[in-house]
């Protein structure tokens, strides 16, 4: 493939963003999807999207689509790091910091995992007999 890269490791480390915007550049130089899809298979081995994902870009740049970043979702869930569950976790813990997860996650209905990760990587807690900030100093710690 005149103009192609062979495929290396030093090329293989394409985003998701980097691929959408080859695609759409190789739409504009004239090739199809199949043709974009084949380049992409000779640059980047396995590491390509399907040639579904490549027609479905394909289309929505004949269709006028500027802008290659992802479009937000709507139908999907709600982070389970986002503010209002946060909120929810302090409340509970502010009534009783010994709480084990499950029973926060029965006081604020979410699921374990959901009241675990917003005290691991949101308030950065610990367990130990108590939730205590994993910020701790030396003396704290001993």
């Amino acid at each position: 493939m005149a103009g192609i890269i062979e495929s290396s490791p030093a090329h293989q480390n394409f985003s998701r963003y980097d691929i959408s915007v080859i695609i759409k550049f190789s739409f504009i130089l004239g090739k199809d999807a199949s043709c974009i899809h084949k380049d992409l298979v000779t640059v980047l081995g396995e590491n390509v999207p399907s040639i579904q994902t490549v027609r479905k870009w394909v289309k929505a740049v004949s269709e006028g689509r500027d802008d290659m970043e992802d479009e937000p979702r709507p139908d999907r869930p709600v982070r389970a790091c986002g503010d209002a569950n946060v909120s929810k976790v302090l409340v509970s813990l502010s009534d009783d910091r010994r709480k084990t997860c499950e029973e926060i996650s029965t006081e604020t209905s979410m699921s374990r995992t959901s009241v675990f990760r917003v005290l691991t990587n949101k308030l950065n807690k610990k367990k130990f007999s108590k939730w205590l900030s994993h910020l701790l100093t030396d003396e704290q710690k001993e």
